[in-house]
């Protein structure tokens, strides 16, 4: 892989892992047209999933320490008998890991019926990506939705949860699914948007551990180490940069803008799987 392939791939991650345009669509477009080998993909990708997990550290490092804190308190209080998870900190808690119940469970079951190759099916790209705009259509259209982390109900992480499963089809924004079912389960539109992006902590080391273990698997290539370097670097740099303009943009009635994108994007993966590009 030369620099500007990694570099360019850095950049597609940590711009559509955090966009509601899926980065494992855009990932698998990516290698399709660059025609890059099987293995130094996977562990590429695995890489790239590091930068962006680390952009989201840098974006919600408190968000993130405030839930460490109290994971640990809440089992204190487990140990002596007095459970607590009635403030604002310790619901928000409860709601990420019953959200990521179902991801990890859809991510099981691709690994025990070794179903891998559908995520690098550009046919599934294609379709999944149509399924998005419609999504990201829906979004400007609902209604304003009244739970934070104070008062929302558990229900709504189960839906967030499941659709972040489904969202491990390549081209099914997993950052757009779960904004989409955080409204559709009552969420404001800050919060929706905060809790979709602290979330994708669980599934983003949960994707790169199923990766590590194809890696494991296939014969490993060994990188160039700063072609890697320049991808981390880029990837790391536009996820914070994704991340901002998320959470300016939710404000906004504008989410229609990834429906025409993600139109787009599929016509191209059409294209590239009937052979007319690439």
């Amino acid at each position: 892989m030369t620099v500007l392939q990694a570099l360019l791939a850095g950049v597609i991650q940590g711009i559509t892992e955090f966009l509601p345009v899926s980065s494992s669509g855009h990932l698998v477009i990516f290698h399709a047209l660059f025609g890059e080998g099987e293995e130094s993909n996977l562990a590429f990708t695995v890489f790239l999933h590091l930068a962006t997990l680390l952009s989201v550290f840098i974006m919600f490092h408190k968000d993130i320490w405030t839930l460490i804190r109290e994971f640990f308190a809440s089992i204190g209080d487990l140990l002596k008998g007095k459970p607590n998870f009635k403030t604002p900190e310790r619901r928000f808690l409860v709601m990420v890991i019953l959200a990521s119940i179902p991801t990890a469970i859809v991510g099981g079951l691709i690994m025990l019926l070794g179903l891998d190759d559908i995520l690098e099916n550009i046919f599934v790209v294609a379709v999944m990506l149509i399924i998005t705009a419609g999504l990201m259509y829906l979004v400007d259209k609902m209604n304003k939705g009244k739970f934070t982390q104070a008062d929302a109900p558990y229900k709504s992480s189960w839906m967030v949860g499941i659709a972040q499963g489904i969202a491990v089809l390549p081209g099914l924004s997993r950052s757009g699914t779960t904004i989409f079912a955080g409204l559709l389960g009552g969420l404001t539109k800050e919060f929706a948007v905060r809790f979709s992006f602290i979330l994708s902590i669980p599934t983003i080391l949960g994707a790169g551990l199923i990766q590590m273990i194809g890696v494991v698997r296939s014969d490993y290539i060994e990188p160039d180490l700063f072609s890697w370097a320049v991808g981390f670097v880029a990837a790391t740099i536009c996820g914070i940069f994704a991340i901002k303009f998320i959470k300016v943009l939710i404000k906004s009635s504008k989410f229609y803008i990834f429906s025409i994108y993600c139109l787009l994007a599929s016509a191209l993966a059409f294209l590239i799987g009937f052979g007319v590009i690439g």
